[in-house]
């Protein structure tokens, strides 16, 4: 898959994570930050805003570190480096 693909799919998953997360702070303040119905067997089976929360904050970090070590391993190619990798040195 080319770069600037990857490049975008992990951005579109940081703005899901972010979106995650304001909703998730969003809803639950609405809900008055209760904790009733955290666990789905007391919510009927409906997911809480903290579930919301917790995997926006749990997808953030790792697709900002993969965003920053793209952009890193960019930076160390070579300008005239192929980037497909399937250049011929014949």
């Amino acid at each position: 898959m080319p770069g600037p693909i990857r490049l975008v799919i992990r951005l579109i998953v940081l703005a899901a994570a972010s979106s995650a997360v304001a909703y998730g702070l969003l809803a639950w303040q609405h809900q008055g930050f209760t904790l009733v119905g955290v666990w789905l067997v007391d919510n009927d089976w409906r997911l809480h805003p903290v579930h919301f929360l917790v995997v926006g904050i749990g997808l953030i970090p790792p697709t900002m570190w993969d965003i920053f070590a793209m952009e890193s391993h960019a930076a160390k190619r070579p300008l005239g480096e192929d980037r497909s990798g399937t250049a011929d040195d014949g």
